[in-house]
């Protein structure tokens, strides 16, 4: 009877193991195909706009147009949150949340073509900006 269990294992193990390699790699995934609606390997301010947009509809939970440092506290620093709140009202409109997404866009733009590629998304300015979309 073990023996039965134990051949059960072993071609479930197999089976597992053809299955993971037949699935894609996670790891290569890239967040720039994500959001690159036109294909062109590279995200714009146009995407960028539709995700920040997005976002910002999903985090505004109330759909009041505004969000505190409670809601996106894991997207930005309460230093970032602080600069980003620029009519100091303690609350990000949608205009204001742009703001921030344009301006982490055009610092993770290395090369100031309008574009981040791969390499530029996965800079530290982009991973903040990766942030702050998902």
């Amino acid at each position: 009877m073990n023996r039965i269990h134990g051949i059960g294992f072993v071609i479930f193990l197999e089976a597992i193991g053809g299955l993971a390699r037949a699935a894609p790699n996670v790891s290569q995934f890239s967040p720039v195909a994500v959001l690159d609606s036109d294909e062109d390997k590279t995200i714009d301010i146009s995407e960028l706009g539709k995700a920040a947009s997005d976002t910002f509809d999903n985090i505004d939970g109330d759909g009041d147009g505004a969000i505190d440092i409670r809601t996106i506290c894991k997207r930005l620093s309460k230093e970032e949150f602080k600069k980003a709140d620029t009519d100091k009202d303690g609350f990000l409109n949608k205009n204001e949340y742009f703001a921030v997404a344009d301006n982490l866009l055009r610092a993770a733009d290395q090369d100031k073509d309008g574009t981040l590629d791969e390499n530029e998304f996965n800079s530290k300015q982009g991973g903040t900006l990766q942030r702050l979309i998902q």
